[in-house]
């Protein structure tokens, strides 16, 4: 695919700040409550779009984090691509171009972020063609493609229930932020492994939500103790690999807090400033873990 022919754009990936699992539902989701916010950490979107006789979908996926990273139907951003030949109503050649540096099974919504960027992307060049889409629509289709991509359709920090739809907008915080992706969780495989005892209301997110809207974030104890995943005892449950991992990155530094992001298997730290990030992430990579210094964003 001709990088010339397509319009480009980053995919950022986002932290789960915090997530709790409400209830089952009877469609087979889950209600959840959880705060997410974009980081700096983005792959590279690429979107080519024409009128065809037939509908057609190709994706080239390129990139240090392309390995296990499916280039067929199951990639959400075929998906993406097939939502906006519906949305145009009509047969269109869809080319995709995707440079993976996000890690794939992280809890960091790699998938999810392209998926959004192409609907981002693919809107915009389908009004280049003179077929404007209502962002109702979009985000109705986002829905229907994962439960992630409606939050990630704009840059910005969400309160985000229900299976994903019901959305939030909350100011942004400036957080400087260390992440450690250790091995892939599988998010299905999680949700299945969910105990009764893991589904409750614990209120992290509303607390969360208040010092968001506040301001006041000051506290790095209180912040600590309203963040992280509920999703992290099923992620650990599900996949031995995941609970080893995830004990040796939080042996290797015990004095920092480490929050699960979503299913995992990554894991963040707050940092105070970027120095602070920068210095634990070189920390992190000396004890053998893919680590990275990043900032929230929006």
């Amino acid at each position: 695919m001709s990088h010339l022919s397509a319009r480009v754009v980053p995919a950022y990936a986002k932290l789960n700040l915090s997530l709790s699992v409400i209830g089952r539902r009877a469609d087979g989701f889950h209600d959840i409550d959880s705060i997410l916010v974009p980081i700096d950490w983005h792959d590279l979107v690429g979107v080519g779009v024409t009128f065809a006789a037939t509908e057609s979908v190709s994706l080239n996926v390129t990139g240090p984090a392309a390995a296990g990273v499916p280039n067929g139907d199951s990639n959400l951003t075929v998906g993406a691509a097939h939502a906006l030949i519906q949305l145009a109503g009509r047969p269109l050649d869809v080319r995709l171009w995707l440079n993976k540096t996000v890690p794939h099974g992280a809890g960091l919504g790699g998938g999810s972020g392209d998926a959004a960027a192409v609907l981002r992307a693919g809107t915009a060049e389908l009004a280049a063609l003179g077929i404007g889409v209502h962002s109702d629509q979009v985000a109705a289709a986002a829905l229907r493609i994962g439960s992630d991509i409606p939050a990630l359709l704009d840059l910005g920090a969400h309160r985000v229930r229900g299976r994903g739809e019901r959305l939030e907008q909350l100011p942004t915080p400036q957080l400087h932020v260390t992440i450690v992706s250790t091995v892939p969780s599988s998010t299905a495989a999680t949700y299945r492994a969910l105990l009764a005892a893991d589904i409750r209301d614990d209120g992290r997110a509303a607390r969360l939500a208040e010092l968001l809207a506040t301001g006041h974030m000051h506290d790095a104890a209180v912040m600590d103790a309203v963040m992280g995943s509920a999703l992290e005892p099923a992620a650990c449950r599900a996949d031995a690999t995941v609970a080893t991992a995830v004990r040796r990155a939080r042996a290797a530094h015990p004095e920092i807090e480490w929050h699960m992001t979503g299913s995992g298997g990554a894991l963040f730290a707050v940092a105070a400033d970027a120095v602070e990030s920068e210095r634990l992430a070189a920390a992190m990579r000396a004890a053998g873990f893919a680590a990275r210094a990043a900032r929230t964003i929006g």
